[in-house]
This record gives C-alpha cells, structure tokens and sequence, in this order.
C-alpha cells in the first residue's frame, strides 16, 4: 500500500536586497558591507595563491583572524579594519559619498 504524501505549501518572499536585512540581523547595511569586504580579501588570498599564514603576515596579523575573514566569521573586525586589510592585500579603497533624495542614507561597498 503506498502511504500518502502531502505537499508542503511553499510561500516565496521578496528579497530586499541585503540578506541581513532580511533575516532581522542588526546594522543590516554595516554586516553586509564588512561581508563583500571580507569576500574581496578572501578572493585575493585565492587569486595570489597564498596560504593563510602567508596572507597573515601580508597583513601584519596572525593566521586564526585570517581564518576567520574566509570563514565569514566578522564579529571581531571593524569595517575600517577590513578596509585596511583590502589595501594591504593589494586592493586600491576608494570611498565615494552621494547625497540621497529621501530618508536616510545607507552604505554600500562596491566592486
């Protein structure tokens, strides 16, 4: 006999754009901005194939905080820390203010 399957109602819902935003996590704006950071460093670690060690001397850091920048695991780093460690892995930072019509402004880090 075969048993009965029921299916699941599916709901789909809009992304606003930044995941963080939309799973409620505070500063959506600054988790995301400190996360395309941390892709960015993690992208030129693996584009100049250098080891996390390597890469931790590069940034006057130890191998563990290396670690965690690939890992997505940002709580211990300032944006301006990530900024820094973009630059000093070879990345030129450039930061541009434009004046938003309505509401308050929001942050944004661009490729």
């Amino acid at each position: 006999m075969k048993a009965k399957t029921r299916k699941k109602k599916s709901t789909v819902t809009e992304s606003s754009g930044n995941v963080f935003a939309d799973m409620g996590v505070p500063e959506p704006d600054q988790a995301l901005a400190k996360a395309k950071l941390a892709a960015k460093i993690a992208a030129a670690i693996d584009e100049e194939r250098l080891t996390q060690t390597e890469a931790a001397e590069r940034l006057g850091t130890d191998q563990a905080k290396v670690s965690a920048i690939v890992r997505g695991r940002l709580d211990q780093f300032s944006t301006e820390r990530l900024l820094q460690y973009a630059q000093m892995i070879g990345y030129d930072v450039e930061i541009r203010f434009t004046r938003r019509h309505a509401g308050a402004g929001r942050l944004r880090i661009g490729a």
